[in-house]
């Protein structure tokens, strides 16, 4: 077996993309919407009917993580 040193091992970890749950009332469907690369939003689309979706990431912000998109 072998065994990495601790550096090289802090790097085989993947990463943790930021999402949010949303509800699109549209098609009744739920989906994850990841945060942009950018750092400034969450973007992305029904998954049935492709409406896109984009809420922006403000001051003061929010601890809620499921949204509701009509």
């Amino acid at each position: 077996m072998m065994v990495l040193p601790a550096h090289m091992a802090a790097e085989k970890k993947p990463r943790k993309r930021p999402f949010i749950s949303v509800y699109f009332r549209c098609c009744g469907v739920y989906q994850r919407i990841y945060r942009h690369r950018d750092g400034d939003r969450y973007e992305g689309y029904c998954p049935r009917c492709l409406k896109r979706l984009i809420v922006p990431i403000g001051p003061g912000g929010t601890s809620a993580r499921i949204f509701e998109a009509q």
